[in-house]
């Protein structure tokens, strides 16, 4: 299980961190660490992105990083971000969605979600996934139907743009007006 909740514990203790000691440094309440590093998805919040580049700066790890568990160094490939990353300075926005299926629409309706900031992710992550930042789409996981893979409220990026399933690799899918991400069997 690697979910932003884990690998902020993660970051912290091999900091030499105690819980007390972050949120001191972060001048929050330990109960606040405590809910970020919470095992029980349902009870765990998660940093806003302001806070969360205050922690990835504490910890030495890069936010990218805690959201995704990639680039964990910041290199001259992935780069500190600044206070504000913006697309000038290497970086594209992700927006978070949710996703409507009701009768009214036949296809899948991407719907901006309210309460989530957008990923900023390094241009160099997407050059080095072969993926185009405009098909893409992050939305959290309900459920627990892909653990260990995926967890509860983990967020996952869908290129929208991949229609041709590969054995082995995980897909979202839209069936019978229901929405899943699975693994695609392999030898099917």
């Amino acid at each position: 299980m690697h979910t932003i909740h884990s690998r902020i514990k993660q970051a912290r203790t091999n900091k030499g961190l105690t819980q007390a000691e972050l949120a001191e440094k972060l001048n929050i309440s330990i109960t606040a660490i405590q809910l970020w590093e919470n095992k029980d998805e349902t009870k765990a919040t998660a940093p806003k992105r302001k806070r969360l580049e205050e922690v990835a700066k504490i910890l030495g790890v890069t936010v990218t990083w805690l959201y995704t568990g990639e680039n964990l160094i910041q290199t001259e490939e992935n780069p500190k971000p600044t206070e504000n990353p913006s697309p000038r300075d290497g970086y594209k926005k992700i927006m978070i969605y949710n996703i409507d299926l009701s009768k009214n629409h036949e296809n899948t309706k991407w719907v901006l979600s309210e309460f989530e900031e957008p990923l900023l992710i390094n241009n160099n992550w997407f050059k080095s996934k072969n993926l185009i930042p405009d098909d893409l789409r992050a939305m959290r996981v309900k459920g627990n139907s892909m653990a260990p893979n995926l967890e509860n409220n983990d967020i996952v990026m869908i290129n929208t743009n991949d229609v041709e399933p590969i054995d082995g690799e995980i897909y979202a899918i839209t069936y019978n007006k229901h929405f899943f991400i699975k693994t695609n069997p392999s030898n099917c």
